[in-house]
């Protein structure tokens, strides 16, 4: 006979377990205790989305590239539209770029950041590859879904051929920015 707990115990066990500390969601967690996110990465939390391809993160362990503090992050090898209110002016898809970031890198999202080789850009924004706490590489899903485009800013180039085939993939589907949120297909 296979002993399974009953209903009220298997409840008593998770609730020592998160007042012990077990299970506390913004414990943290190191990139090699979830699948998907690669060892190195750096765990955040995002403060808030500027646009695009840009957000800030604070970071609240010692220990990683980057210091405890708040952190301007611009995503590596992609290039979203721009929005209005931008020194360049608004671009078709730049709103829905924004907004697909604001909804899957929300403020308070647990996220993991991976260096390349250029660790800050001239702006003085610190250069990422972003992992979700689901193992979900975010760069790629926001060149996959056609919100932004893959670009080779050097010498960062660690998953430009992954979110080149990507962008070829948008844009064979027509997604996004690739028609269906610009008429001409090219934003």
């Amino acid at each position: 006979m296979i002993w399974r707990p009953s209903r009220p115990s298997l409840l008593a066990v998770v609730a020592l377990l998160v007042l012990a500390g077990g299970c506390a969601a913004d414990e943290p967690v190191s990139a090699g205790d979830l699948p998907g996110i690669p060892p190195g990465a750096q765990q955040a939390t995002v403060d808030r989305v500027i646009d695009g391809d840009t957000i800030w993160v604070r970071v609240d362990e010692a220990g990683g590239r980057l210091p405890p503090a708040t952190h301007k992050v611009r995503l590596l090898e992609i290039d979203a539209p721009e929005v209005a209110g931008s020194p360049a002016g608004a671009e078709c898809g730049g709103e829905e770029a924004t907004a697909f970031v604001q909804r899957h890198l929300a403020a308070g999202t647990r996220v993991f950041l991976l260096h390349d080789r250029e660790d800050q850009d001239r702006f003085e924004r610190y250069l990422r590859y972003v992992w979700t706490s689901d193992g979900r590489f975010f760069n790629h899903e926001a060149v996959r879904t056609g919100h932004v485009s893959a670009v080779l800013f050097e010498p960062n180039d660690a998953y430009i051929d992954l979110l080149r085939d990507a962008e070829d993939e948008a844009r064979a589907e027509g997604r996004g920015i690739w028609g269906e949120y610009c008429p001409a297909g090219n934003p």
